[in-house]
């Protein structure tokens, strides 16, 4: 017999809240660079997520009907203020102005967030339901989005060389070589949190479950590869009828390490009237930045990564005129 599925409301359903604080200090070092530092927090509360309100049946094995506060129906499903969020973090930004051909922006973030849901519908591998909706404490781990580390900074840079520059700034030679441009962009990140799944339903209860944590093994590899990204041994089975005991985002994934190239000249007819030369390299590197490791226990291929999160290196030139 099919069970239908139940959509559900909560009848008093509260406005979800943040408080945010945030303080930084800045200080001028030089007349064209200055540094601040920063610390920003939240809290979320009465957040939204996506949960079994009613019905949800007692781990077992015997029948899921036979188990349901209401066997002719399916899981009553809806989305409830049930969750909360926290987040810190620290915060360096330098910024250098335009002087001498040079204006630099580089900021480096250290945080930390944490929550029990990150959202009402699944957001990478976290799961759309709580593995047990009668324990909401059992869902708090890292976000999906928590990223520890994040380090990005940009610069431009005008080469001193070309006419109104300070080296060879007259003759054949100036118009050749000056008047160039570089820029860059690069980007450092640790990786996002993975939650594992057993990808069976060992608790026999319609939509399920987590695997279970062996005691004393850790999920960090000294030296991770494609090939194993997290220690699979700290993983097993959850027994027939019961939940797992592994807890959201206990993996990490990939970081990024990527830098963008360009560089640029204008070539001038009149002083309203030139054409602009540019080429531009993304990844310019080709470091590969590897996508997330299959996280479902019952796979061949848990543990694994068999993708890439950005393309592999992309060199491009353009000619723009402008009247």
């Amino acid at each position: 017999m099919v069970r239908p599925l139940v959509l559900t409301d909560n009848i008093d359903r509260k406005t979800p809240y943040v408080y945010q604080y945030e303080t930084s200090v800045q200080r001028q070092l030089t007349n064209t660079t200055a540094v601040e530092m920063s610390y920003l927090g939240s809290q979320g509360h009465r957040l939204q997520r996506w949960i079994n309100l009613a019905n949800q049946p007692v781990p077992g094995t015997t029948p899921i009907a036979s188990r349901s506060p209401f066997p002719e129906f399916g899981l009553f499903q809806g989305a409830s203020n049930v969750g909360y969020s926290n987040y810190n973090s620290l915060g360096v930004k330098l910024t250098r102005r335009y002087a001498s051909g040079l204006t630099v922006l580089g900021s480096y973030t250290f945080s930390k967030s944490i929550d029990n849901g990150s959202g009402i519908r699944t957001l990478g591998t976290d799961p759309l339901n709580p593995q047990d909706s009668h324990c909401l404490s059992c869902e708090r781990g890292l976000s999906v989005f928590d990223q520890r580390h994040r380090f990005v900074t940009s610069a431009v840079y005008d080469l001193p060389f070309g006419s109104g520059r300070k080296y060879l700034n007259q003759g054949a030679l100036s118009k050749v070589i000056g008047g160039w441009k570089l820029t860059s962009i690069v980007t450092l990140a640790s990786g996002f949190p993975l939650t594992v799944s057993a990808g069976e339903d060992t608790a026999n209860i319609g939509n399920c479950c987590r695997p279970n944590r062996v005691p004393g093994v850790s999920t960090k590899l000294d030296h991770p590869t494609i090939s194993q990204w997290f220690n699979t041994a700290a993983f097993s089975r959850a027994p027939n009828g019961t939940f797992g005991n592994s807890g959201r985002s206990v993996v990490i994934g990939p970081g990024i390490m990527n830098w963008d190239f360009s560089t640029s000249k204008d070539f001038h007819f009149t002083d309203q009237h030139y054409l602009q030369f540019r080429f531009e390299a993304f990844n310019f590197l080709n470091h590969p930045n590897w996508g997330d490791p299959n996280t479902t226990l019952s796979s061949v291929a848990f543990g694994r990564i068999n993708s890439t999160r950005t393309d592999m290196r992309q060199l491009q030139f353009g000619l723009k005129l402008v009247f």
